[in-house]
């Protein structure tokens, strides 16, 4: 297939846009502005007006869409939330509709975040047929963008579905985020900074997938889901921010003195676990890359990092 990624030059965008090329799919990457060096033909695109969308579609005729385009931070909701919802739910809505209007023949993959369920405990893992209940601005905006899409699918008889992703990690992701931080820290303290590493609450318990499994359940959904509908992508496993932590101590091989920072808080809600039974047995994913792994490729690409003086 002959597949367009926007947020191309992104985290999951650029473990998205390989894997597709390694599955054997023509990739055309777009985002707000192409790098020098991109690995596959790049066209500007931006999701907040919809003449760019609509001449990226005549230009590229592609027979897929991923879907990345957007703001993956989810504290921004509450300090930019109009930007947050420009973004990710009326970006969203313009894709659509140039997909309605310019190419209603080609198969969409909408990726919203698990954040549409909320933090909610739930004794059992959640189905996608749970009900919505987000409890940040970020959440709201995925769960206006992922229902617009799947109501899309159904009303104009379009080829749309729609990932629900757990917390990413893995290489190359945005240093806000915690195992980037941490190994921040870490790597600082190998090259010998005293050994005191700050951190927020370490008790909450998230379920964190490796990007490069989340971007191969996306690439067989492209190939083999089901229009209209949505797909949980996770783990399975519920860990605690601690066990990120000590995963990137063992690799860095340092052990430093904590110090619990209140400003680095986040919230500690209980989250809810999610069933992957769905994509399990339509398209035949699931994890494959153990945490300790993900956790080694993370160290190692800020070490890479480092060196390179980025």
């Amino acid at each position: 297939m002959k597949v367009l990624v926007t947020g191309a030059n992104g985290f999951a965008g650029r473990h998205a846009v390989a894997a597709l090329q390694a599955a054997g799919h023509e990739v055309t990457g777009g985002d707000l502005a192409c790098p020098s060096h991109s690995p596959v033909p790049c066209v500007e695109l931006d999701v907040c007006r919809p003449a760019s969308l609509s001449r990226v579609l005549a230009t590229v005729h592609p027979d897929a869409i991923l879907h990345l385009g957007g703001i993956a931070f989810v504290p921004l909701g509450w300090t930019e939330p109009q930007r947050v919802f420009s973004v990710n739910t009326i970006g969203t809505l313009n894709l659509l509709e140039a997909v309605r209007q310019h190419a209603p023949t080609v198969r969409v993959l909408v990726v919203t975040s698990a954040e549409v369920y909320g933090s909610h405990p739930a004794p059992q893992p959640l189905t996608e047929d749970a009900p919505y209940r987000p409890d940040n601005i970020y959440g709201i905006a995925k769960a206006a963008a992922d229902h617009s899409a799947l109501l899309y699918a159904s009303h104009h008889q379009l080829a749309i579905m729609v990932a629900r992703p757990s917390n990413h990690i893995g290489p190359g992701q945005s240093l806000e985020f915690v195992s980037t931080a941490f190994a921040v820290q870490l790597a600082a303290i190998a090259d010998g900074s005293p050994p005191l590493l700050r951190v927020g609450n370490l008790e909450p318990r998230r379920d964190f997938t490796d990007v490069r499994d989340v971007v191969r359940a996306y690439v067989r959904l492209l190939e083999a889901g089901r229009p209209g509908q949505a797909y949980n992508i996770a783990s399975g496993r519920m860990i605690p921010v601690r066990d990120l932590l000590d995963g990137l101590c063992e690799a860095a091989g340092v052990r430093p003195q904590i110090d619990v920072d209140p400003a680095r808080f986040r919230p500690n809600e209980e989250r809810p676990r999610y069933d992957i039974s769905r994509i399990r047995r339509e398209v035949g994913w699931q994890p494959e890359i153990p945490l300790r792994d993900s956790l080694a490729a993370v160290y190692a690409d800020i070490r890479s990092r480092r060196a390179a003086g980025t």
